[in-house]
This record gives C-alpha cells, structure tokens and sequence, in this order.
C-alpha cells in the first residue's frame, strides 16, 4: 500500500522540479535589456554613416549639415537628416545636393533613405566657390570666380597674397595688372577671377597627394565695392514662434537675379548652409530668408553672402535673432 502512496509523491515532486526549472530558464531567455544609446551618441552614429556613403567619399564638397532630428515612439530611437554637397556623377561640371534620412535604433542605423539633386553649375561665370570647396575638389580648364578672405599681401615685385575661407588657404599669383589689386588690403573680402593650376612643391601645407600645391593665377580682384544702385537694405519682417523671417531689399527698382550664400545657425550649431539663385528681385519682390519652428529660449543667426550673377559682392549681412529678442546688423 505504501508503495502506492510514494508513486504521485515522486510525480509531484518531478512536476514542481521541471516547472522550477522552466521558470529559471525563462528569466535567464526573457527579453534583452535595451541598448541605452542617447541622442548624441545616435546622431554621432548616424553622421558617420552619412560620411561613410561611396558618394560623400567620392564626391562631397562640404561637411554634412544636420537639419533635422526627431525622436520616435521606440525607445532609444531617432532620425536624423543630413544635407551636404558634392560633385555630380554624371556630370562634373555640376553641383548637387544629397539629402540623407538616417533612423537610428539603439545605437544601430536601421534605416535610410538617400536623394540628390542638382543646384548649380561650376566653371564660368558663376562666382560660387569658396577656397575650401575648389581645394577639395580642384576644377581646371575653366575660368572660375573664388571668393574669400586676403591675407599675407605683397605687392612687390608681383601682386600676391593668400586667400582664406574656412580654415583653407589658397595662393594667389596675378599674372597681369590684376584690375582692383592695388585697393585690396588684408582682411577684405574679395572674389578673385582666374584659373587653377597645380605646381610641384615639396613640403607646402597646399600639397596635394601627389605632391603638389594648387595655385590660383588671377586675371581679376573684386572687391566688396557697392554700386549706388544696388546696395541692399536688410529688414526682420517676423519673429515669432512659427518663424523668423528676413528681407534683403535691393536699391535697384529694376528686378534681377542674385546669388545668394547663406548660412543658418542656431545657437552655436549651423543647421542649414546652402547657395541659391533668387530670381526677378526687386523692391516689392526682395529676397526672403526664413526659419521655421523657432524654440523659445534659442538664438538664430543667419548669414547672407549676396552677389550679382557676375559674382560681385553686393552685400554681406548678418542677423540675429530669437523669440523675444531681436537684432539686425549689416556690414
């Protein structure tokens, strides 16, 4: 009869034993814990995925810009979308635009989404590169407009001088009279006319790899010369919340077409940086530049380099403003 009574004993003991174990092995299988990756950490992510792409590689002109970055429902989840500029595939003469939608998930990119456009041409006459974009993709054969600023002059025995914009030098040699070489100082901003030449120099910071540095012979110095006609007049027409917005408004009553090279700075990180063509500018048609979904408590700088289609400076200007604050200022 004992023997009876130990069997559902020894079956019980066997069931509370195997489902002991199932639940151990089921806390030690559970689901993972998070990987913790904070926005900074994500956006880092993203960015060098963005600067690991063949096409920025290959082609790129200027340091990706972060326009806009959202959080996502999932835990540790964010978005990122990058602009940068580069040289394009099909034809080299051409400027695009790559746009790069990035979505990281705990510390991983999951996801993105790549688009190019064109904007605008290289080569003559479109007055549109600083230092750092020819000396990074250098663009011979053709006369090219190049902006900057001058230092290290010497105008004996033969004009030279060295022209800088944004941490990139470039030499400058004038192969003739250069026209407005004798008013430049150092310091000014001017947009030399010239073509580019690579010359054999062994241990210039302007070295290329091949053991080369680049120089640019002038034929022409712009300087930052205002024509009476068409000096703009800068004006803050909204600041608010939703946005603030600028007008840049020419003298001239006649409507035309300007370049304009502007950046967007909020607080101390450049949100947006691009060049554009604004066309049939006129007094009651001037040039708008905005920004949209202004943060309370955030200061925007904006920056406007505007010339003519030649590539004359007609006027550098610099805002600044904020929800509840507001400033103007031009040079």
């Amino acid at each position: 009869m004992k023997k009876y009574l130990l069997l559902p004993a020894i079956l019980m003991i066997i069931c509370i034993v195997t489902a002991f174990s199932g639940c151990t092995e089921s806390g030690e299988n559970g689901p993972a814990e998070f990987n913790e990756t904070s926005e900074e950490e994500s956006q880092q992510i993203a960015e060098a995925y963005v600067k690991n792409l063949d096409s920025y590689i290959e082609y790129h002109l200027t340091e990706p810009v972060l326009l806009e970055s959202m959080t996502l429902r999932s835990p540790y989840s964010w978005q990122f979308v990058y602009e940068f500029d580069l040289v394009s595939e099909k034809d080299p003469e051409v400027i695009d635009t790559a746009t790069v939608t990035v979505t990281v998930i705990e510390g991983e990119v999951v996801d993105s989404v790549y688009a190019q456009g064109s904007r605008y041409k290289l080569g003559m006459p479109t007055g549109s590169m600083g230092v750092d974009s020819l000396l990074k993709k250098p663009f011979y054969g053709a006369e090219i407009f190049v902006y900057g600023t001058v230092s290290d002059l010497e105008k004996e025995p033969a004009a030279s001088f060295k022209l800088n914009w944004e941490g990139a030098v470039l030499d400058v040699e004038t192969v003739v009279a250069a026209s407005g070489i004798e008013d430049i100082e150092n310091g000014d901003w001017v947009i030399v006319t010239g073509s580019l030449k690579a010359e054999k120099e062994d241990g210039n910071e302007n070295e290329t790899e091949g053991g080369k540095k680049h120089v640019l012979l002038a034929k022409m110095v712009q300087t930052e010369d205002l024509s009476e006609d068409e000096i703009f007049s800068s004006e803050m027409v909204q600041v608010n919340e939703e946005a603030i917005v600028v007008h840049e408004i020419p003298g001239n009553a006649t409507a035309q077409s300007y370049r304009v090279r502007y950046e967007i700075w909020e607080d101390y990180l450049k949100v947006a940086a691009a060049e554009e063509i604004f066309e049939n500018i006129s007094p009651e048609n001037p040039i708008e530049l905005r920004v949209d979904d202004v943060k309370v408590g955030s200061t925007y700088t904006i920056r406007a380099l505007i010339r003519n289609m030649e590539g004359k400076i007609l006027s550098d200007a610099e805002h600044v403003g904020g929800f509840g604050e507001e400033k103007v200022g031009q040079d």
